[in-house]
């Protein structure tokens, strides 16, 4: 039943996400968080841990919900206030890098038309993130509609990512991220 819920939200997402249309993949992102309840009460031998705890666990062992929450709650006493004093800043950063087609009157650049060469994009990050400690030998980096890692074993560490013409950031920092799991 869950493998079947898998694929089929899968391609519902897909489908969705081509059509920008996240509504016909919500009924299916509420039976996958359904499926992922009854799971994790199915598996709970003590009642006084949450539901959230013990899915959890199958990420983080040991890893208490009370736990994270005092994690996320010093990173939000911290970030908030930063991200105010950057926003309310009377300097700004030069963002013209991340809009090639700015000077043209357009924000971004159009689809299909940017200014962000995939190959290029794909050359660096792969780069950037064998700089980071990613042995390529030891695996690969591939392109897909979603970025993930995926370990068939400790000399076989494949890692997606995705690339888009009209910006360069969510494939670099989607190979990163995933170059961090992957390591």
């Amino acid at each position: 039943r869950k493998a079947q819920l898998q694929s089929s939200a899968y391609s519902s997402w897909v489908k969705a996400r081509e059509n920008d249309d996240f509504a016909s993949f919500a009924p299916s992102l509420q039976q996958c968080f359904d499926l992922a309840k009854e799971i994790a009460a199915l598996q709970r031998t003590d009642e006084n841990i949450s539901l959230y705890s013990q899915m959890l666990d199958e990420f983080e062992m040991g890893m208490a919900a009370s736990r994270i929450d005092e994690l996320f709650g010093q990173v939000q006493e911290a970030l908030v206030p930063l991200l105010g004093k950057v926003k309310s800043s009377p300097h700004k950063p030069d963002l013209s890098p991340l809009f090639p087609n700015a000077e043209c009157g357009q924000e971004t650049a159009e689809e299909g038309k940017g200014g962000f060469p995939i190959n290029a994009q794909k050359e660096l990050s792969r780069t950037l993130v064998t700089s980071l400690g990613y042995d390529p030998c030891h695996g690969r980096i591939d392109t897909s509609v979603h970025p993930f890692t995926m370990s068939f074993s400790p000399m076989d560490v494949r890692i997606t990512s995705r690339f888009t013409t009209s910006e360069w950031l969510q494939g670099l920092m989607g190979t990163i991220h995933e170059g961090g799991h992957a390591m």
